[in-house]
């Protein structure tokens, strides 16, 4: 009983946390105006805003979404609507990864280009093996492609909750140098920050599938 009523507080702090890291984002984005843009929008491509809207507004309605396919009240007892949301997220991420493809290419960054490449490839791929895994009615398996896909979706969020202890470690690493300025450490931060993300959600999904094991084995 006491187990059962801790999980909605985990969940709900993680809601808490990823729609404000996702909403901090996503703001400058909302007035629909290039010039409050984060990225650097380039002048020769008249299509790279237009497509990174679509991959913000697609990929922020995806991280939104994305965590009701996880509560098992609706996947029991309104399976049907469990379905219907878990095909409207994946054609989110479907959208929002190939436009993705387009919009990391143009990222100023090399190590930031591959990591936008190497977590693109990492959605839709996890996107197709959760799809297919249904398709086969293998729903264990769907299970675990499907948190390892919400897993990288929630990456975008944790990049920047990590970012103020990857500030903190840049810092007391580079204590002995000379401070110039905020955006100097933002700009080496944001070149792993990404990274980090990826990691720290890997790893913490991988733990969802080998933690519950011990409770199934004892059942």
């Amino acid at each position: 009983m006491t187990k059962r009523s801790q999980i909605p507080k985990r969940w709900l702090i993680v809601v808490i946390l990823t729609l404000g890291a996702a909403i901090f984002a996503i703001t400058p984005y909302v007035p629909l105006d290039s010039s409050y843009s984060r990225v650097t929008i380039s002048t020769s491509f008249t299509l790279h805003y237009p497509l990174l809207l679509t991959h913000i507004f697609s990929s922020f309605i995806a991280l939104v979404i994305g965590w009701l396919q996880f509560l098992p009240t609706l996947r029991k007892t309104r399976p049907h609507i469990h379905r219907i949301i878990g095909r409207i997220y994946l054609s989110l991420v479907a959208i929002g990864g190939i436009t993705g493809i387009v919009v990391g290419m143009y990222t100023d960054s090399y190590i930031r280009q591959m990591s936008f490449l190497t977590l693109v490839l990492l959605w839709l791929y996890t996107g197709w093996k959760g799809y297919t895994t249904a398709r086969n009615r293998n729903f264990n398996a769907h299970r675990k492609w499907m948190i390892r896909n919400y897993a990288v979706t929630l990456v975008a969020a944790t990049a920047r909750l990590v970012t103020p202890i990857c500030i903190l470690i840049y810092l007391v690493a580079n204590q002995t140098e000379p401070f110039t300025s905020v955006e100097a450490v933002l700009k080496h931060v944001l070149e792993v920050n990404i990274w980090v993300g990826l990691v720290v959600n890997i790893v913490i999904s991988e733990w969802l599938f080998i933690s519950p094991s011990k409770n199934t084995h004892n059942h």
